[in-house]
């Protein structure tokens, strides 16, 4: 597995927060309550409405959160760069999306352009609740937002997250509890324990622990 983009990568550089370059149009869902997207998204209400979001968790330094009352905000002021531990708040971004999902909610993930902070809290959050390996919870993210391309640094200290994950057993099943909460009815289609309603072509290499 690895990233494309450079330690100073697109979602960096930037004090606006204008439309990023290649942005997808809109928040793409990633679950049934979690979804994924830049700072053009953040500061479209009518877009979070729609979608029915509750939450956000801002994982920038630099960019506001514009509807503070009307929605819960979570911030994570981190740089898009190699020197930033964004892995020390992987665990509270956790709790808060499962906060929020266990109230009835749904939680929008944004940072500058939506490609690697934020990308690299979504797929912590697959990696953890779901244990499953990085290029998995990577491929998953990746069809539904085919920009996300996580730094070299943050690819890193996921690789050391999924340590932490699968450690001390790699043979989560997909009939663990974690996974029901997934289930969207049986003509759904189970890559990576993840549904999807897309037709995947994957390699029997992809799903083995």
């Amino acid at each position: 597995l690895s990233a494309s983009s450079a330690p100073g990568s697109a979602d960096s550089g930037c004090s606006s927060c204008g439309t990023p370059l290649y942005d997808q149009g809109g928040p793409v869902e990633i679950l049934p309550f979690l979804y994924l997207g830049s700072a053009y998204h953040a500061s479209r209400k009518d877009m979070l409405d729609a979608l029915g979001i509750t939450a956000l968790i801002n994982v920038s330094a630099n960019c506001p959160n514009h509807f503070e009352g009307h929605y819960q905000y979570k911030s994570i002021p981190v740089e898009d760069n190699h020197k930033a531990d964004i892995s020390s708040w992987f665990n509270e971004a956790i709790d808060f999306i499962d906060s929020v999902k266990n109230d009835g909610g749904r939680v929008f993930v944004h940072c500058q352009a939506g490609i690697s902070r934020s990308a690299t809290i979504c797929l912590a959050y697959l990696m953890r609740t779901n244990r499953v390996k990085l290029d998995e919870a990577f491929e998953f993210v990746k069809q539904r937002r085919s920009i996300i391309s996580p730094n070299f640094s943050f690819m890193g200290q996921l690789l050391q997250f999924e340590s932490q994950v699968l450690a001390p057993n790699c043979s989560a099943e997909a009939g663990s509890p974690a996974m029901s909460v997934l289930d969207r009815g049986a003509s759904t289609t189970t890559v990576f324990n993840f549904p999807v309603s897309i037709p995947v072509h994957t390699s029997s290499s992809a799903l083995s622990y």
